[in-house]
């Protein structure tokens, strides 16, 4: 139970976990648990281990507290578009690439780096039905540097958030996967920040 209330305390102070973050993700598609997986025909019911560990975390994704998953290697096509000011980098980052190490298909959702106590290494066998794939240039741009002083369209900041969005990054200016989604809260599927109705979410940061 120590361990426990020591990682809820770093992800709560990282402003990634909700304080019912256990019960929120029970039952929904990031309790990879309640799915037919290698640690749970084991016996695994440790809902967390699948994202976070107390001990053995990556030493290459700091970003997300104590993540527990393979690291995704592969190469993305990034979105473009000639009308957009903002700066996108070359590849995913931050938290961005936690999420993909398991949406982009390329990972199983069972490659830990430290399993449970009685579960056996994962064989990649289980992925997720709804992968991104690697071709990110149909979907919303992540890793994107956030400058509305660059174009008008776009609400400022503050406080490195827009709206209650958060922003990622050193510089608390990257939008990443997690500035629309909470991955521990499904109230508005799926996993939004905010319900989108009336496009509130989109509004949140785009002037229209």
């Amino acid at each position: 139970m120590k361990k426990i209330a020591i990682l809820a305390s770093l992800l709560v102070s990282l402003g990634l976990y909700g304080t019912a973050a256990f019960a929120e993700i029970t039952g929904t598609s990031h309790d990879l648990t309640s799915n037919t997986t290698l640690l749970t025909n084991a016996g695994n019911t440790e809902i967390c281990a699948y994202c976070h560990t107390p001990h053995d975390a990556s030493t290459t994704n700091t970003t997300t507290p104590l993540w527990n998953h393979e690291d995704t290697q592969a190469t993305y096509t990034m979105y473009s578009s000639p009308s957009l000011d903002m700066t996108i980098a070359g590849s995913p980052a931050g938290v961005s690439l936690a999420c993909l190490s398991c949406h982009d298909g390329t990972v199983a959702a069972d490659q830990l780096l430290n399993f449970p106590s009685g579960v056996n290494a994962g064989q990649g066998i289980f992925s997720l039905g709804d992968s991104l794939g690697t071709d990110l240039s149909n979907d919303h741009p992540i890793s994107l540097t956030y400058n509305a002083a660059q174009d008008v369209d776009f609400v400022a900041p503050v406080n490195s958030q827009v709206n209650g969005l958060q922003l990622f990054g050193t510089g608390g200016d990257q939008v990443e996967c997690g500035t629309c989604h909470s991955v521990h809260d499904n109230t508005n599927e799926p996993f939004l920040r905010m319900s989108n109705a009336g496009s509130a979410l989109c509004l949140a940061c785009h002037v229209k």
